[in-house]
């Protein structure tokens, strides 16, 4: 597949940019029924004129009919604008592993792992004195009932460094812990 788009995260582009658009490619490969491959791109100009690209992995595996196990990894390269011209290129990745068991049609657990480096300084640690990571945690249920799709979910992360997350005096802290609830009706 192939696509255009307005730059990411954009629906209408900042004046400027109106006719700035990004690439967009996939390529899917399914090995066997129960084995398939996902290779994605995005690449483009940024609203501050940075240049950008992305590439994204993504693999699932059917183990059985209760249990499969996905990866996803990305890597994302800019390079700088300093108001005349390109500069320096920065990057970070990510990846994250996934694994699914739904001991019953109603009810489902998903257990995701995901490790972010951002060393560059570019986006989460780009206040910090050096670059740093974070890795989460984060364990889901899924309740089914009619159309219904109830998800409890609790997620801890964890940097490296104290420059993201503050506890409830405002000082901060190196982790953080959060619970969500979705509920989702599909008709």
């Amino acid at each position: 597949m192939i696509g255009v788009a307005n730059p990411t995260d954009f629906r209408i582009p900042p004046e400027g940019l109106i006719n700035k658009k990004s690439l967009l490619a996939q390529y899917s490969f399914a090995a066997t029924d129960n084995i398939k491959l996902y290779l994605n791109y995005v690449g483009g100009q940024n609203p501050d004129t940075s240049k950008t690209n992305q590439f994204d992995a993504v693999v699932t595996a059917k183990v059985s009919d209760k249990f499969n196990v996905g990866f996803n990894g990305t890597v994302n390269s800019t390079q700088l604008w300093d108001g005349t011209k390109n500069i320096e290129s920065k990057s970070w990745w990510g990846s994250a592993l996934y694994l699914n068991f739904d001991p019953q049609s109603w009810f489902g657990l998903t257990l995701r792992g995901e490790l972010f480096s951002d060393k560059n300084q570019f986006k989460a640690f780009s206040s910090a004195a050096e670059g740093g990571s974070i890795f989460a945690t984060t364990l889901s249920a899924n309740f089914k009932t009619g159309g219904f799709i109830f998800i409890p979910e609790f997620r801890l992360d964890n940097a490296n460094k104290k420059v993201l997350f503050t506890n409830k005096d405002g000082d901060l802290t190196k982790s953080a812990a959060s619970f969500v609830f979705a509920a989702i009706y599909s008709f």
